[in-house]
């Protein structure tokens, strides 16, 4: 038989296979050990190495709850901490200060966040792992491997937003990696109580790379 495949569709393959497979690996990734605080809720605070879980969103999803990971220092004995254990995680760097919190992203399920910005809505940030073609922000989150800066807010750093407002028990969805609804469109219904950004949104002034400007837009709204 015949083997009709050009080289250039073998090279795509090939790198499409190996693109899957990486990541198919790293379902369980979790960010890297990182100097911190961890806040647990019977008033504990612990310093030292935090790891922090990447939430895995495969077709096949192994695993239950993934577990906050601390340890003193890189040679001490690792302890794991489930979500009602841990009340918030910090990480300092310089003058800046990343703080992580479970939020509820449904009636029976918490999940972990960047608070990006506070107001009468917060915006919460978190990256995902995924296998497969799914489109993604940048080539560091397409394979879940590439380096995290907790201290700027990038595209490149994380791939899913959720906002939250006062008095909501269940954050929101506004830019996530399995594209189910446009942000525009996520973002017009969640803000129909403030005219003034509906209508920016409306008119395509504000695009995903936006979002936080789009939160601050809405917390100043009267």
């Amino acid at each position: 038989m015949t083997n009709n495949t050009s080289p250039s569709n073998k090279l795509l393959f090939s790198i499409f296979i190996g693109l899957f497979l990486l990541t198919f690996s790293n379902l369980n990734a979790q960010y890297s050990w990182t100097q911190g605080q961890l806040l647990l809720k019977n008033g504990d605070t612990l310093s030292g190495e935090i790891r922090l879980p990447v939430v895995s969103k495969n077709v096949v999803n192994f695993g239950g709850k993934e577990k906050v990971r601390y340890r003193k220092t890189s040679e001490a004995k690792t302890t794991k901490f489930k979500e009602e254990d841990v009340a918030k995680i910090i990480f300092h760097k310089d003058q800046n200060t990343a703080t992580f919190i479970y939020v509820p992203t449904s009636k029976r399920k918490k999940e972990i966040f960047e608070i990006v910005t506070r107001g009468k809505a917060t915006l919460y940030a978190r990256r995902v792992s995924v296998s497969g073609a799914t489109p993604m922000f940048g080539a560091a989150a397409a394979t879940g491997m590439g380096p995290l800066n907790y201290w700027s807010y990038s595209f490149d750093n994380y791939n899913e937003f959720y906002v939250m407002r006062s008095g909501e028990t269940v954050a929101s969805p506004l830019i996530t990696i399995r594209l189910s609804r446009s942000f525009r469109k996520r973002a017009i219904d969640y803000f129909d109580d403030c005219s003034s950004l509906t209508q920016k949104l409306e008119q395509k002034l504000y695009e995903e790379e936006d979002i936080k400007t789009v939160i601050e837009t809405y917390n100043a709204c009267e």
